[in-house]
């Protein structure tokens, strides 16, 4: 022990004696201990951390499929749940999990609110208890829906300023009066879907009453659910009684299930359901910051074998008085676990305060409200730290350890202090770290390019000068209560509502839609195609979109044929479709779609005939230019418009405008407008359309931005290493290049065989890399779009930037070399 504290003394020492060398150090570890740090943070919280509910290994998310038509999700009828509470034989219990908007009036302005729809057993199924009153319990059980609401510590700060009287207040939500019985605690997150923001209040029903349709098992209107699967009963034993299971119910009731649509029902980890989307980018991240401690350990190796050469008189002289090689190596490494603990602690405190802005990444990342420094991730700090200090500590102690004790002595003396062996170490490193920097910089290139590209892409309209507002029209659970399902009250809204924004000065033109585009929005609907019954019959669920006659104008989208629709296309009428490029090859690939005839039904559920249904026929008037609904990154998707007018029901709604007027600016004049119409109508999430398509690009954004960032520090780092090998060779060859110019040798010359050296290990660097990024980037190929993971535009421009960067760094130590004058520096050799 006394001798350890003896070489943290000395090192100590010797640290802040050269404090250039220590902030260098300490500055470059930091970096890369921070940035592994603050990344290991959120993905310690999104993805390697378990969910804070009970049995969190047994919750998982329960979907249907029409797999024989490639249709996911399509949500579950009554009966279906109740067969998987009962007859299913793996759950424990079940519950819906319905994310839904709903208009809180009754306050000083209406407000919008997210709200999830829940069975009364959901919180007692993840073992969560109110922070204030109670949660649902069986009391609640109603056949639509219960009077008690459960809201959030966030709501209830926001909207009723922490009374501690909430319990027992009435509110309003969509005109209809319930009762808050609970707060819930301040970090509970709805371990789901949302539709934009985290859930604010919870309502409880049974699905069977008003305001939901009678129950039927091809009413497919709950969209989602969640299950406790039964102790002992893992994943992959409850699908395999699933699939048994749903071969049973498609034998039991063929009619609701179409041959050829392969109904099923799967589950998945709840937790991957919910941080699945975001895992690859995730890890994509994690990879980049090794990779940048990687090169940082590997720029501080090269420094620290700069700093043994001129130490190893010293060491010789240690040696030579008895001093044992294992006790030099323990004393240098002493010296790097100092410098990589001091760097940790920085890092960490930079992670620290690089987490306060974690509010600004994007929303769709789930977790982000866990992220936090906890002990897990302090004990990766410290775990990186010392490896990092293992890493680029372990080589220059071995190397100065084995110094002759002669040989260090005279050469020391002589002020050369270096030695071919570890000149050949350093260019060993040298190109390592450029090895590292293209496998970074290539992986970079490829998430830029794909950002780039998507940016490119054209969306189907032009979203210049375009903002949008979203409204969300009541749903009462008494259907008499409930104005909007009159379709004369609902169109009659929807035309007054488009007229007075219209007439707003500096809108051009406007117009609804039931889905703003790039959103993935769009509602599925089961479809039956009159000329094609066989493809009907296995349940083609294309999405439906429902808009005014302006809309596409408002867009400025194209029309490949027919028509636009008309004013006169209303309620009474021949029921009217527009269809998208993909859905006429996907359902009419060899013939016209103008005339063709569709029934759509209100629901994903599985389609049956027209006849049996009753459902109307609509013709297709006009076929659309594709508009990328579901996302840039997304295409060939079948849509389907629809006339506003000649669709009830319509609760979700958005008002689209082209005007020369900032969102800012037009946010209070259509609240204004539109509150005219209705005063309890909340206006909310007011935005240029290009901010809704950044919005959906958010994810790809900020990775793509990082490990550009990331990037660009390994080519610092990189340069930065190659101009501190060059300049220290310069300045321990001296003595050569003064007796090679004394002899006859061009300054051009000597300049040429500098920068030689670093182009040559740099080349060598780059080969290797090169060869590391062919084997590794089709690993990252699920965060591509539209670009080719053996991409030659990258391949072929990361080493043309690195080449040119090393000429750079070269440029500086050669034109010094050139200039040394032979006289002085024989005389000072």
């Amino acid at each position: 022990m006394t001798t350890v504290l003896q070489d943290m003394r000395y090192g100590l020492r010797l640290l802040w004696k050269s404090p250039g060398f220590t902030i260098v150090a300490v500055l470059s570890l930091a970096l890369g201990v921070g940035a592994n740090t603050a990344i290991f943070s959120i993905v310690n919280a999104v993805l390697l951390r378990s969910l804070p509910f009970s049995h969190p290994d047994r919750l998982v998310k329960i979907v249907a499929n029409n797999r024989g038509v490639g249709a996911q999700d399509i949500g579950f009828s009554v009966p279906e749940l109740d067969d998987l509470r009962s007859r299913a034989g793996v759950f424990d219990q079940v519950t819906v999990a319905w994310p839904t908007d709903t208009n809180l009036t009754g306050t000083e302005r209406p407000q919008r609110l997210e709200a999830q729809g829940v069975s009364p057993n959901y919180f007692s199924m993840l073992g969560t208890s109110a922070h204030i009153g109670r949660v649902f319990g069986p009391g609640d059980e109603a056949q639509g829906f219960a009077e008690a609401v459960v809201i959030s510590d966030s709501l209830w700060a926001r909207g009723f300023g922490r009374d501690p009287e909430i319990l027992g207040r009435r509110v309003q939500l969509d005109n209809d009066p319930y009762t808050i019985v609970g707060v819930l605690p301040p970090g509970f997150r709805h371990p789901g879907r949302t539709l934009a923001t985290d859930v604010e209040i919870w309502v409880t029903a049974g699905f069977k009453a008003d305001p939901f349709p009678k129950p039927d098992r091809s009413l497919r209107f709950l969209p989602g659910a969640i299950g406790l699967l039964k102790p002992g009963i893992g994943r992959e034993q409850a699908q395999s009684r699933l699939d048994a299971f749903a071969s049973q119910l498609r034998a039991e009731y063929a009619t609701d299930y179409p041959a050829g649509s392969g109904w099923s029902i799967e589950v998945e980890p709840l937790q991957e359901s919910l941080v699945g989307n975001v895992r690859p980018m995730l890890l994509v991240l994690m990879g980049a910051v090794v990779l940048i401690i990687l090169l940082a350990s590997v720029n501080i190796a090269n420094l620290l074998l700069a700093r043994a050469s001129g130490r190893q008189r010293e060491m010789a002289v240690r040696l030579a008085m008895g001093a044992s090689r294992a006790r030099m190596i323990r004393q240098l490494l002493t010296e790097s676990m100092i410098l990589s603990l001091v760097s940790g602690v920085v890092g960490v405190l930079t992670a620290m305060a690089a987490l306060h802005f974690v509010q600004f990444l994007p929303a769709r990342i789930p977790r982000l409200a866990e992220v936090q420094v906890d002990w897990t991730v302090l004990a990766f700090a410290l775990l990186v730290s010392l490896l990092a200090g293992l890493g680029f500590g372990l080589v220059p102690a071995l190397q100065s350890s084995k110094a002759e004790i002669a040989v260090a002595i005279r050469e020391g003396a002589r002020g050369s202090g270096t030695s071919g062996k570890t000149n050949r170490l350093r260019g060993l490193l040298i190109a390592s770290e450029s090895a590292l920097a293209v496998v970074l910089m290539v992986g970079a290139g490829l998430l830029l390019r794909t950002f780039w590209g998507l940016l490119q892409e054209n969306p189907g309209f032009n979203p210049s000068r375009i903002v949008a507002a979203n409204l969300w029209l009541p749903a009462p659970n008494h259907p008499d209560m409930d104005s909007y399902a009159k379709p004369e009250i609902l169109n009659s809204f929807v035309r007054e509502a488009v007229r007075r924004v219209h007439a707003i000065p500096g809108v051009d033109l406007a117009s609804m839609t039931t889905d703003l585009p790039v959103t993935h929005l769009s509602r599925r609907r089961a479809v039956n195609i009159e000329d094609r019954p066989d493809e009907s019959g296995k349940g083609l669920v294309p999405e439906v979109t429902s808009v005014t006659p302006e809309y596409f104008k408002v867009l400025q989208a194209s029309l490949v044929r027919g028509r636009f629709f008309a004013d006169d296309d209303q309620p009474g009428k021949q029921l009217v479709v527009m269809v998208d490029e993909s859905t006429a090859r996907t359902f009419w690939p060899d013939r016209d779609p103008i005339g063709r005839r569709l029934g759509i039904g209100r629901t994903a559920t599985a389609a049956r005939t027209a006849t049996t249904t009753n459902l109307p026929w609509s013709t297709v008037v006009g076929v659309i230019a594709d508009i990328k609904n579901d996302g840039l990154d997304q295409s060939g998707n079948p849509h389907i418009y629809s006339p506003i007018y000649q669709v009830p029901g319509i609760r979700n709604l958005s008002v689209m405008v082209r005007t020369s007027l900032s969102a800012t600016s037009l946010e209070p004049l259509i609240r204004r407008e539109i509150q005219a119409v209705d005063p309890d109508l909340p206006v909310f999430n007011v935005r240029t359309m290009n901010e809704v398509i950044d919005g959906s690009l958010a994810s790809r954004r900020f990775s793509a931005e990082l490990v550009g960032v990331f990037a660009v520090v390994a080519l610092l780092l990189a340069s930065v290493g190659i101009y501190g090998l060059l300049a220290y060779m310069v300045g321990q060859r001296s003595h050569e290049i003064g007796v090679r110019m004394a002899l006859g040798a061009m300054p051009s010359t000597i300049g040429k065989m500098i920068v030689s050296r670093g182009v040559g290990l740099t080349g060598i660097g780059v080969g290797i890399g090169l060869l590391l990024s062919g084997i590794m980037a089709p690993m990252i190929s699920t965060v591509l779009y539209g670009v080719r993971p053996l991409d030659p535009e990258v391949f072929l421009g990361v080493p043309l930037i690195l080449m040119v960067v090393a000429l750079l760094a070269s440029y500086i130590p050669a034109r010094r070399a050139a200039r040394v004058n032979p006289t002085v520096a024989l005389r000072e050799s």
